[in-house]
């Protein structure tokens, strides 16, 4: 009493938390690190001591290296394995309507396989001639059963029961291990090396013999990136095996005589780790850190979206708005452009997420460590948004091209299709250089709001400030909600706080928001059910399209606009 008594007024700057924008987690197999630890990572991070290789690293290396100056990522390491395929089956042969067949099994070699239809009858009846090398040579006729058994490649064809077959029908598909088949550019006099082991990452293995001669005389050139890059000039060893350590396997060169010139090649398939070992790896970081989206390395399905969907709607009722990006396989070998994009139209026909984006754009990408690489472009797409503001889109010209990216023959014609139905693709402009971002889309139906990502990316942002803001005013008074807003003190606070925190995106150089509105309905039962806000958001336009109009006329004649006077 009778003294000066000191209070601090809090909350009175202007500051306005809750922004978490150029934030995010990529997650996927890589051959180091612990499964489920989130390693924060920046451009001077060494990826390979800390991660080894694999899908993780690739994607990470992408993402630092478009995402800005002071990029914040995390890496999440998932368990996985590498993995083989079955292509679709596809019919030939004829000009009838052709039974669908379709294979089943886990692949046990490199195969590409025909069965042709040797007999007509019905399944069960019919026989055919199988073939395990693409036609050249079939084996002996076999009767059809319902379930056709491809001796030693893991494969079985399943026939709808009861179907009339055809003489000369054929159905074709090809199985893949991990590890490609070895093939072989020069003299077939070289003998052919094999590779074997268990595969760290996806790689194009090229080798090259520089000199002719066997092992302990001979030389070779060995490259990862598909010949793009190849190393110093080594002899073949005297026991012929040339361990790649970095990418879990061994080449082995077999005793005879290499021809200089002749060139070997080889496909390694990255390991893939399932949705439900990505999700169970992401527990623990999603759990921690507060992010943007999260970016998930490696192939995946409609299966898979559903599941991310699932996620992100989990999150947002935890009052963390986060959205998920994915990437789609690269096409399969004997598969086309034409085949890939009607695998993904089937794909995108099963599911509708607002809050997933899908990425099947891939090429030959040149990462920040020079090597040259066939892989899924979505991790320089998703650096690219780390680095901009949230209400712009990725596909912004004046922004550049993709530098990193070159995309494969063909592409153009199947783009449109892709971003139509809601696809994260690249695309050439005529009269520029390289390639740039199309519509930034999301798997949303087309009646949605949240079609484009830097829709979700402004509302998530102004969302998050404005739960912020919001908070302030739990359990405060809310005055006489009879007498309005402006006499309503409580309310009034309320309100003030969520349009400072708008406010900040309004102001922010460039503009989040063209503006907002900001409305509490008069009469409210907020004893019992609480104040309702209601916040509209007033977003910036993009310009998706321009078109140019053209017309010519005379200089001084009767039509010319500036108002002229023939003399």
């Amino acid at each position: 009493m009778g003294d000066v008594l000191e209070y601090l007024v809090d909350g009175t700057s202007g500051i306005s938390p809750g922004g978490v924008e150029g934030s995010s987690i990529v997650a996927g197999v890589c051959s180091k690190g612990q499964v489920g630890k989130g390693y924060l990572l920046g451009k001077s991070s060494d990826l390979a001591g800390l991660l080894g290789v694999g899908p993780l690293v690739e994607r990470a290396r992408d993402m630092l290296a478009t995402g800005g100056q002071s990029p914040t990522l995390i890496a999440v390491p998932c368990t996985g394995e590498a993995k083989g395929y079955f292509t679709d089956v596809v019919a030939t042969g004829g000009n009838g309507s052709y039974p669908e067949v379709i294979v089943s099994g886990v692949p046990q070699k490199n195969l590409d396989i025909v069965v042709r239809v040797e007999s007509a009858g019905q399944v069960g009846t019919a026989t055919v001639k199988i073939s395990q090398d693409g036609g050249k040579e079939f084996g002996s006729a076999v009767t059809v059963e319902q379930q056709l058994v491809i001796e030693g490649s893991g494969a079985t064809l399943l026939f709808p029961e009861g179907e009339q077959l055809e003489a000369g029908w054929q159905w074709a598909f090809t199985a893949r291990l991990p590890i490609g088949p070895v093939s072989r550019v020069g003299d077939e006099a070289s003998p052919l090396p094999t590779v074997a082991g268990t595969v760290l990452a996806g790689a194009d293995i090229s080798i090259q013999i520089v000199k002719s001669g066997g092992r302990n005389e001979g030389t070779y050139q060995l490259s990862t990136d598909g010949g793009e890059n190849y190393g110093k000039t080594r002899t073949i060893p005297v026991d012929g095996t040339v361990p790649i350590v970095e990418l879990g396997v061994t080449v082995t060169f077999p005793e005879g005589q290499y021809v200089g010139g002749t060139i070997y090649a080889c496909n390694l398939l990255a390991p893939e780790a399932s949705i439900v070992d990505v999700m169970a790896a992401l527990e623990g970081p999603l759990a921690l850190y507060d992010i943007e989206f999260v970016l998930v390395a490696g192939p995946t399905d409609s299966v898979d979206w559903a599941a991310m969907q699932a996620k992100a709607e989990e999150l947002w009722n935890l009052h963390r708005p986060t959205y998920f990006k994915a990437e789609t396989r690269l096409p399969y070998d004997n598969e086309d452009l034409n085949d890939f994009t009607a695998w993904l139209s089937a794909e995108k026909q099963d599911i509708a997420a607002r809050f997933v984006q899908v990425c099947p754009q891939y090429g030959r990408i040149t990462g920040s460590d020079g090597v040259t690489g066939r892989r899924n472009a979505a991790g320089l797409q998703a650096g690219r948004s780390m680095s901009i503001p949230v209400q712009r889109a990725t596909g912004r010209v004046r922004d550049g091209n993709i530098s990193q990216l070159s995309l494969p023959d063909g592409w153009e014609a199947v783009q449109p299709v892709l971003e139509e139905a809601g696809f994260l693709t690249a695309k050439k402009y005529a009269g520029l250089d390289g390639a740039y971002w199309g519509d930034s889309r999301t798997l949303a139906d087309d009646t949605s709001d949240y079609r484009y990502e830097e829709v979700i990316r402004t509302t998530f942002k102004a969302v998050r400030k404005c739960r912020v803001a919001a908070l302030k005013s739990m359990y405060d008074e809310a005055g006489d909600p009879t007498q309005g807003t402006g006499n309503a003190t409580g309310l009034a606070f309320l309100k003030a706080n969520i349009e400072a925190a708008l406010d900040t995106m309004k102001g922010a150089n460039p503009q989040e928001l063209a503006d907002y509105v900001v409305n509490i309905p008069d009469g409210q039962d907020i004893v019992n059910n609480g104040v309702t806000v209601e916040i509209t958001l007033i977003g910036i336009p993009i310009i998706r399209e321009i078109k140019l109009y053209f017309s010519y006329t005379y200089a001084g004649s009767r039509l010319d606009p500036r108002g002229l006077k023939a003399a």
